[in-house]
């Protein structure tokens, strides 16, 4: 029995120091797993550039791109000098003659009147009297008629290509201007015929002048 039990108590303790080493391994094996730093993906994140340069960089993608360039085409290149031109002045519009035709139209049609025929005649001249004003300028003619000055008419000196002319007894004339369009433009018994026709010859193309003085005057033989 002495031996049996010595025998018994040898292999326990032959069991024991076996099993020993395994659970150190265990313990050293999750102390090293414990001791190891834990592993997590991370992405390459570029650096954040600074806030003026982002915003540039992103103005220039897509819609961006599009507003920088119509900036530039808009605006274009301020350092760029820009030149100015000076205005063109014109001379001031100086008027010549404003007012109504030649009070002289009047006369033949008043005396008229006792006559039943000319009634109509003097009616006809004393309204013109109250409705038509010339006006004649260094730049245009204009005439206004109608009742109340309505009807407005007026030319410019450069459309002018052909002027006849008709003088009459009291000092007052008739005109007709030929336009570029070829439109007719008339003025009946203006007022000091051949002070206002020299103001409008100095006004007209020099061609037109030459042509007036060789055969604009339909009075002269």
């Amino acid at each position: 029995m002495a031996k049996l039990t010595t025998v018994l108590l040898a292999t326990l303790l032959s069991t024991t120091s076996a099993f020993a080493p395994t659970a150190n391994i265990g313990r050293q094996c999750s102390l090293h797993m414990s001791e190891q730093p834990e592993s997590a993906f991370v992405a390459d994140v570029p650096a954040v550039e600074d806030d003026d340069d982002t915003f540039d960089a992103v103005e220039k993608m897509g819609r961006g791109a599009a507003k920088v360039k119509r900036g530039k085409r808009k605006g274009g290149d301020t350092s760029a000098p820009t030149t100015t031109k000076a205005a063109a002045t014109l001379a001031p519009e100086e008027t010549f003659y404003e007012g109504p035709p030649a009070i002289t139209e009047t006369i033949a049609p008043t005396i008229s009147i006792l006559t039943v025929v000319g009634i109509v005649p003097a009616a006809a001249a004393w309204a013109r009297q109250a409705w038509v004003r010339y006006k004649i300028t260094n730049r245009r003619i204009r005439v206004t008629s109608g009742i109340g000055g309505k009807d407005m008419a007026e030319i410019v000196y450069p459309d002018v290509v052909e002027i006849r002319t008709v003088k009459r007894l009291f000092g007052d004339g008739d005109m007709v201007f030929f336009l570029r369009d070829g439109a007719k433009f008339e003025m009946r018994n203006v007022p000091k015929f051949e002070e206002t026709m020299e103001f409008i010859l100095s006004n007209v193309d020099k061609d037109v002048v030459e042509m007036y003085k060789n055969k604009g005057d339909v009075g002269q033989p």
